[in-house]
């Protein structure tokens, strides 16, 4: 078995798009030039190893346990190849240590990073919502609140802590939606209905939980190649699981 994609899209996203191995820091996606689409060079490597006949395989472990992404660490191919030929140097908690430093320094920068979204940025990532044609009306406009939200989408903590970041700019991002909405009154509704489509569509495949929130991450990001208006798009699709029908109520 391998991963699902949408636990290596969260796995890329926590990790910054870096690896995690110390003093690499490496970009692992390279946008084209052309605008054919990102390149995207990392591995989500097993921290327990998937191989019976590996050093750090785990025997207690469920396929699904040694796939989840607590059982990942986010690695280039160099530093990937290097923990599985050299097993003995890197033991599980060791790699399990590198991941969380890892991470942590991501958190912290994604956090400084939120905290400079403005209007400029919020503008650039919702720009895509003038070449959607609304389908679904919006039906319930009742506010339940985002923790009540994660228990019931069964959200765990990778989609938690995306959320709390999010959150932290709600403001923000409904002070640009009033302010659009002054001169384009239908505006937010298009962007909620944008977001719907995309959601129930989805909703449609079978997705749901983590995979359904990270593919609805990778929607809100699609197209954008500065890091700042990905973030907004991130804050964006997080304002709407708090204030509409995005994600079951």
């Amino acid at each position: 078995m391998s991963s699902s994609y949408p636990t290596k899209l969260i796995l890329a996203f926590k990790s910054g798009n870096r690896c995690a191995f110390p003093g690499c820091d490496r970009s692992l996606t390279v946008d084209s030039v052309s605008g054919s689409g990102p390149a995207v060079f990392g591995i989500a490597a097993h921290i327990a190893g998937e191989n019976p006949d590996a050093a750090r395989f785990d025997p207690q472990m469920t396929e699904d346990e040694r796939d989840d992404y607590n059982n990942l660490i986010y690695l280039c191919p160099n530093h990937h190849e290097q923990i599985d030929k050299q097993e003995q140097d890197f033991p599980v908690m060791e790699l399990q240590r590198m991941k969380y430093d890892h991470e942590l320094k991501v958190y912290k920068a994604m956090l400084e990073a939120f905290s400079s979204i403005g209007f400029p940025e919020l503008e650039i990532a919702t720009r895509w919502i003038v070449q959607i044609a609304p389908s679904i009306p919006t039906k319930d406009y009742s506010v339940v609140s985002p923790e009540d939200k994660i228990r019931k989408n069964e959200l765990t903590d990778p989609s938690r802590s995306i959320i709390k970041m999010g959150l932290s700019v709600s403001k923000e991002v409904r002070d640009f939606l009033e302010s659009v909405a002054k001169t384009d009154v239908d505006f937010p509704e298009r962007l909620k209905i944008g977001f719907l489509d995309e959601y129930y569509r989805l909703k449609k495949e079978g997705q749901k939980g983590d995979s359904l929130f990270s593919l609805m991450c990778q929607f809100a990001r699609r197209g954008l190649e500065e890091e700042c208006h990905r973030l907004a798009g991130i804050a964006v699709l997080v304002y709407l699981f708090e204030a509409c029908e995005v994600f079951e109520k």
